[in-house]
């Protein structure tokens, strides 16, 4: 049900906003208890929305056709990019597994939570780097 409610928000919210107020607009529907800031759960949400089969796996062609023609996130290249990036383990899927790797690339701080800031900053530094480099690359062990 959360996912819907955040599904409809976003999909209102995105279709007439420029690029950084669609980011803008992801964080504040993922942030379900409204106190700016991103817990782990919440941060799952954001890419459970793209499962559309709800297998708990969101395939290449999910993310893509949700990034682009649901929510209006961007072009194709940045779409398969992020997914590229957001695929930590490279098993073709974004799933459970690469959840830890996310959230610790968007908590620059360690802090357990993302604000606002550390969101806008890393969602930024996503679709501006070169699609030739790597994924996402964090240590997660502590």
């Amino acid at each position: 049900m959360l996912s819907y409610l955040v599904y409809g928000f976003l999909l209102v919210a995105s279709v007439s906003c420029d690029e950084g107020q669609k980011a803008v607009d992801l964080f504040h529907a993922a942030d379900t208890n409204n106190d700016d800031q991103l817990t782990r759960a919440e941060l799952d949400e954001i890419f459970l929305m793209f499962d559309r089969n709800n297998d708990s796996s969101v395939t290449p062609d999910e993310f893509v056709d949700d990034w682009m023609n649901v929510f209006h996130l961007g072009g194709l290249t940045e779409a398969q990019t992020l997914f590229t990036r957001a695929d930590t383990n490279d098993d073709g899927y974004i799933n459970i597994q690469d959840i830890p790797a996310i959230f610790a690339y968007f908590d620059e701080d360690g802090s357990g939570l993302i604000d606002i800031s550390e969101f806008l900053t890393q969602w930024g530094a996503l679709s501006e780097t070169t699609e030739g480099q790597s994924n996402i690359s964090v240590d997660i062990t502590g």
